[in-house]
């Protein structure tokens, strides 16, 4: 047997296995769509990254009834393949919805707050897909938390993952991590997936209301960066951490008995009231039973006035300024107006020489793109773009959206707009930079902020 790398038709990300899984299904680690594996490489000397297939969902009827969904005209197979995949959506799929392998929303319909008589008030910000929260609090243990949460409502069985980049150490015991939460109270009931500062990776929880929490399993020695994954099925939670996000560590099951509408996100806390630890996520990423962004009727309410929502920003006029000396770009994500509609870029990528920003209730009803004529990743690191309105031979920029009757919009500008945008380094096939456009359309289309985009295959040209 033999390694080899493909990447996933979806996202892009390079997935790694060995000519023995050839033609087997597997879940992408990043946007969890089913791939089938391709065909290993004729020569050993892999000269090029292959792409996997989109594996064809063939869900027993049952299952589709019991989710709510019109039953689809299936294939008629032979029992051992049907049997197959009632095992295998039983196992890890029952009483979920799938995306058609498209990520959750990055930033829409989350919120974030304190839990608990913290010191200093806590904060989360994000450029591009990381994620940069701030806590302080004693703890998150015993019969009462203090911690900062950035969260969005879920229901029934959930799968939630990320990254942790990195922690501060302002104490041994320092924390960031994925939890799960009954309610913003304190004392809530919780189980929770975290990485401490100088004690390694953790599984714990509090079993009840008002309960003392328990850890359930501690790996000493796990530092930053670190994967991690917690899962809600029913009333059994698995945890598990991993170093590269494609060989995954069970840090074991528990049971615990909450209500189907919880609360769900990232986690900091310092271990200490008077400071504030800041952590960095990247690649979060959250699936529930419930079509993303429906808040269940049944969830106790955030704190008031203390919690706030992680939406766009009502667009300014004052930002539509066409000229290249605007005020600084912040390093808040890319935000403004697209088409007389509020907009925030959720997604970034960089494919087939163009940087797209992506938005929307679905990450995709709103789109930004700027094509760069045939420059790479690699040629456009480091560098400033900088267009005037009367700049001959500009970059084409399109923008995307579905009018009220849903047709797909997609005008395109060549010219007539103020564009700044600054590249930084390219590295781990990420592309960051900040951007400000201001478009000559009459709905004073513009964006401004900062991204980092993720660098994907080349997507075939049509012939």
């Amino acid at each position: 047997m033999s390694e080899f790398k493909y990447a996933c038709p979806v996202c892009g990300q390079h997935i790694k296995c060995d000519s023995s899984q050839a033609g087997s299904v597997m879940e992408c680690p990043t946007c969890y769509q089913k791939i089938t594996v391709p065909q290993a490489p004729a020569s050993e000397d892999q000269k090029f990254i292959l792409t996997g297939s989109r594996a064809e969902e063939k869900r027993p009827t049952t299952l589709v009834e019991a989710a709510g969904r019109t039953p689809r005209r299936t294939r008629s197979f032979p029992v051992a393949a049907a049997l197959f995949f009632l095992a295998l959506f039983l196992a890890i799929a029952a009483g979920f919805h799938f995306y058609g392998g498209q990520i959750a929303q990055w930033l829409g319909h989350w919120k974030t707050f304190d839990v608990g008589s913290v010191g200093v008030p806590g904060s989360v910000s994000r450029a591009g897909k990381i994620w940069t929260v701030a806590g302080s609090g004693r703890d998150i243990w015993g019969q009462s938390d203090e911690f900062h949460f950035v969260c969005r409502p879920a229901s029934g069985d959930l799968k939630l993952r990320a990254r942790v980049l990195s922690l501060e150490r302002t104490d041994p015991w320092a924390k960031a991590g994925l939890m799960v939460r009954e309610s913003p109270a304190p004392d809530s009931a919780y189980a929770m997936v975290m990485l401490t500062a100088n004690s390694g990776v953790a599984f714990q929880q509090r079993s009840r209301t008002g309960s003392e929490a328990t850890s359930v399993l501690i790996v000493p020695g796990v530092q930053a960066p670190c994967w991690m994954r917690l899962v809600r099925q029913k009333d059994v939670f698995a945890a598990e951490y991993s170093a590269d996000g494609n060989s995954w560590i069970s840090l074991g099951t528990n049971t615990l008995s909450m209500p189907p509408d919880v609360w769900a996100g990232l986690a900091v806390t310092a271990h200490s009231y008077s400071a504030l630890c800041q952590a960095k996520f990247d690649e979060v990423a959250m699936r529930d039973a419930k079509s993303h962004g429906q808040a269940a009727n049944s969830l106790p309410q955030t704190p008031p006035g203390a919690a706030h929502d992680l939406a766009a920003p009502p667009a300014n006029d004052s930002n539509w300024v066409p000229v290249l000396n605007h005020p600084a770009i912040p390093d808040t994500p890319v935000a403004g107006r697209i088409h007389d509609q509020d907009f925030i870029a959720e997604r970034a990528s960089f494919q087939n020489n163009s940087l797209v920003l992506l938005g929307g209730k679905h990450g995709a009803d709103f789109a930004a793109v700027i094509d760069f004529g045939g420059a790479s990743p690699e040629e456009l690191a480091g560098k400033a773009i900088n267009v005037s309105t009367n700049t001959e031979k500009a970059a084409k920029v399109t923008l995307r959206w579905k009018d009220d009757a849903g047709n797909r919009q997609s005008p395109s500008y060549s010219g007539g707009y103020a564009l700044r945008l600054e590249f930084g380094t390219f590295e781990n096939n990420r592309l960051p930079g900040k951007i400000y456009l201001c478009l000559p359309d009459p709905q004073k289309s513009y964006l401004v902020g900062s991204f980092e985009a993720k660098v994907l295959s080349p997507k075939p040209r049509p012939q």
